[in-house]
């Protein structure tokens, strides 16, 4: 045993127990409904040691002692509610006869239990085979013994708890954590450190990103904490991902952590699809990292590394040139909007703007502004191609460099990852060169639980460390990899889901009690309710250190309204609105008069009206090559569970993966989406107090923005039943369709000539269209509408509220909402009319 608990003393603890409680109890789960116990009622942590004659002895932890919570909360009484274990008597060591008897007069008036008087005889211990002997069949009963046995850790937290004990013997913290801990002065004197292990290369990211994108990476960059708000659908994991290749391509070292397989996957998707990254990140898409690091160490170890399909140097050259051209293109659009709005003779500008603008015009050709719009267009294509083709020839040439020169300490490396044993892991981990590892593999996608196994616990091992869905990470699982940070940045949106905790406040206060800490702190660190958001929300000094992201890309206007409203404060630009959407509501309310909710939290008539839909859509999309995607939730687990069963029993495996049907909770979707969401509320007019649980924010604002094309709200009770204050009634009672009127306006009553005569002319041509309409958080001064078609027209030139032009970035923030949107100015509209109009035409694909 003792060495077994050297072996694996990260996967197990030693424990010593007292006071067995075993037998039989009834359970709901799992495939009997009886489960064995043999388990102590009280616990400490101990360890194996000799004394100076050599014999083994049992040293105990007895400042640590613990209450077996799990075990009371399964033999209390049925009329007892699970927080009664809260008041079972503080533990004392050692146990006076006095603690023993009020152990013994609470497991009485709580607990079905056998036996008690068994305690009279403490400290007198049972042999060996009376403890281990079961009592009759559905008894529980105490028995007068104690045990020793190795413990598993649970997968999720042996690796974070053996790190923190490492951590608490380490003399120095990271940058990061310094920060959080308010050690002001060691981080100010700490200066930034750059990397210099590798060449740096001119970042050139293939995208044309936001203005708050663009600030995050560089707060990313500079300062050693900073936070990424990212709203649902506004793109945070596409950010990441562009974080972590702009640091990967300035020479540096990044770690993605999430609690959540899922997470992890979206922005490895993002590296690998949206960016064309090829190699040099680690990415596990499976139950463990550990297994897929080897094998992918263990292909270009013995196989060596896939040839890129661009290996000239010259690429360099060539992405150096189009990002001058790309400039140029950029200046040479915006001097020609700028000639356009003074050099017409109707504009509000001085006398000296429109004599510049008149004489720039004479050099400059009539069709200049569409011409070098289009170069605009061309060069960004060309840009983003060489771009992605040059970012895979660096990394294939770094992890190349360390292929020839130090393959060896890759070789170290698999060999640690071998180990059988955690010690022999952290002893080869520990005669490893990181600095090479990560060099040749710059990019790691790790979830919490995988972290201790896969990496060392070297202080500042990463340049960046970025945390994503953070709400969902607790304090104490985030320190190893904020140990492992030079800096670090926090993503998440403290309006979606919270990470859960069993531990209740009265244990929380206990423990913090325990350790002598100050009571004004436990607020901020309290395990129960602090996410990782909100601990390094409180040790930012400065809110430039906050980036919101506040481009909506996920969902049609409809769906995210209220979302946007209630949680966001209309914070939000809808990078999908379009006027003529609000002829067809991507969102629809179905009222079921006969739904009722069960004793059990189930409503059948729900439960049957999903079950139709879902066929409806199955049989609506039967010949398309790219069906939509189809997801049901319930904020309630039993009827999520009593759909879900459903849906496997009624649609065949293959139907359900050619739509890739989900059913769960709020839970279970946070960071998920699909084309088509149904949401069962399952509450009805008798069930008040549990549709009191839809007034949680966070998992009320995750259930509804699932959705990118539409939402089907199924609900059994009317609005006007639940209190003015609840959620679900706001949501019902929602003028949904009528809210674009609030962001697209009509056509005033006094407009412009200029935008009068725009408007007359697209009425004889018979081409739908609206003035000042918002789409993308930009107010458009014309925008038309053919079939599946939208053009933006931008009217420039003419002296009134729409006489002012678009810039460059109100562009890219048009191209990234797929808008494509023509400048219109007045001077070309007064000679060349018709040919405005064919433009229109055209781009319209109107014959």
């Amino acid at each position: 045993m003792a060495k077994q608990a050297d072996l694996y003393r990260r996967e197990k603890r030693l424990i010593y127990g007292c006071l067995m409680i075993k037998g039989q109890v009834s359970v709901t789960s799992g495939f009997t409904n009886q489960r064995q116990l043999f388990s102590p009622l009280l616990y400490m942590p101990a360890d194996l040691t000799q004394d100076d004659a050599g014999h083994r002895c049992i040293q105990i932890d007895n400042t640590d002692i613990r209450i077996n919570n799990s075990l009371l909360r399964q033999i209390l009484k049925p009329e007892f509610e699970p927080h009664v274990t809260d008041t079972f008597p503080v533990p004392v060591f050692p146990l006076t006869d006095v603690y023993i008897a009020q152990i013994g007069h609470w497991l009485a008036s709580y607990c079905q239990i056998q036996h008690l008087e068994n305690l009279a005889q403490w400290p007198l211990l049972d042999c060996a085979s009376n403890a281990v002997n079961m009592p009759e069949r559905n008894e529980v009963a105490l028995v007068c013994s104690s045990v020793l046995f190795l413990a598993d850790r649970s997968r999720g937290s042996r690796g974070v708890l053996h790190e923190l004990n490492q951590m608490a013997l380490r003399p120095t913290l990271s940058l990061p954590l310094l920060q959080l801990f308010r050690s002001s002065e060691e981080t100010k004197s700490q200066p930034k450190k750059r990397n210099q292990r590798q060449t740096l290369h001119a970042c050139h990211l293939p995208y044309q990103l936001s203005l708050p994108q663009q600030q995050a990476l560089k707060n990313a960059a500079n300062l050693p904490l900073s936070i990424l708000s990212g709203p649902p659908g506004t793109g945070k994991s596409f950010t990441i991902a562009a974080m972590a290749i702009d640091r990967m391509m300035h020479g540096e070292s990044v770690l993605i952590v999430a609690k959540t397989e899922q997470a992890i996957d979206v922005i490895a998707e993002k590296l690998r699809n949206s960016f064309g990254l090829e190699s040099g990140f680690v990415h596990t898409n499976s139950a463990s990292f550990n297994k897929t690091m080897r094998q992918y160490l263990e292909t270009i170890l013995l196989s060596g590394q896939k040839a890129t399909t661009s290996q000239s140097q010259s690429s360099a050259v060539q992405l150096a040139k189009s990002s001058t051209q790309l400039s140029k293109a950029e200046s040479a659009f915006s001097r020609a909007l700028w000639i356009a709005r003074y050099a017409s003779g109707y504009s509000s500008g001085s006398w000296f703007q429109k004599l510049k603008a008149n004489l720039l015009k004479i050099v400059t050709p009539d069709d200049s502004l569409w011409h070098t719009q289009e170069t605009l267009h061309q060069m960004t294509q060309v840009y983003n191609a060489l771009a992605m083709s040059e970012m895979n020839r660096i990394r294939g040439e770094q992890l190349a460099d360390v292929l020839e020169s130090r393959r060896v300490v890759l070789h170290q490396f698999w060999d640690a990852l071998k180990a059988r044993h955690s010690k022999t892991q952290e002893e080869r981990f520990q005669n490893t060169d990181f600095e090479t590892i990560t060099s040749a593999l710059p990019i790691w996608l790790v979830t919490v639980d995988e972290l201790s196994q896969s990496l060392p616990l070297f202080e500042s091992l990463f340049d960046v460390v970025i945390f994503d869905e953070a709400t969902q990470c607790d304090i104490a699982s985030a320190l190893p990899a904020l140990y492992r940070a030079k800096r670090a940045v926090v993503a998440g949106d403290v309006k979606q889901l919270r990470h859960v905790s069993f531990l209740s406040r009265s244990q929380q206060t206990t423990f913090w009690q325990e350790e002598g800490l100050p009571e004004h702190l436990l607020e901020n660190f309290a395990y129960r309710d602090q996410s990782l958001l909100d601990w390094v929300s409180c040790g930012l000094s400065s809110q430039n250190a906050v980036t919101f992201l506040d481009e909506h890309y996920r969902s049609q206007a409809d769906l995210i309204h209220f979302s946007n409203q209630h949680f966001y404060d209309n914070r939000l630009k809808i990078m999908q609105a379009r006027p003529g959407s609000a002829h067809q509501p991507a969102l629809e309310f179905i009222y079921l008069a006969e739904g009722k909710r069960t004793k059990a939290g189930r409503n059948s008539k729900e439960k049957e009206t999903v079950i139709a839909l879902i066929e409806s859509y199955i049989d609506s999309y039967k010949d398309a090559v790219y069906p939509p995607t189809i997801g049901v939730i319930s904020p309630y687990r039993e009827q999520a569970t009593y759909i879900e069963k459903a849906v496997e029993k009624h649609f065949s495996y293959n139907v359900i993966q050619r739509h890739n049907i989900r059913v769960s909770t709020p839970y279970g979707f946070q960071g998920e989406e699909r084309d088509i969401m149904i949401l069962s509320m399952a509450v009805d007019e008798n069930s008040s107090r549990a549709a009191g649980y839809l007034n949680r924010e966070d998992m009320f604002n995750v259930m509804v923005t699932r959705a990118r094309k539409s939402q089907i709200v199924l609900h059994s009770l009317l609005p006007e039943t639940l209190s003015h204050q609840n959620l679900l009634r706001r949501y019902l009672s929602d003028t949904h369709n009528g809210h674009m009127a609030a962001d697209q306006r009509s056509a005033k009553s006094i407009i412009c000539d200029f935008t009068s005569q725009i408007k007359q002319a697209l009425e004889r041509a018979g081409i739908q269209h609206w003035i000042g309409a918002f789409v993308a958080g930009e107010n458009i001064d014309v925008v038309c509408q053919h079939g599946e078609i939208t053009l933006g027209l931008d009217l420039i030139g003419y002296n009134g509220e729409f006489e002012a032009y678009f810039d460059i970035n109100s562009h890219r923030t048009f191209q990234r909402a797929g808008l494509a949107v023509l400048p219109v100015p007045f001077r070309l509209w007064q000679s060349e009319p018709e040919r405005i109009l064919q433009e229109i035409k055209s781009r319209l694909k109107i014959n």
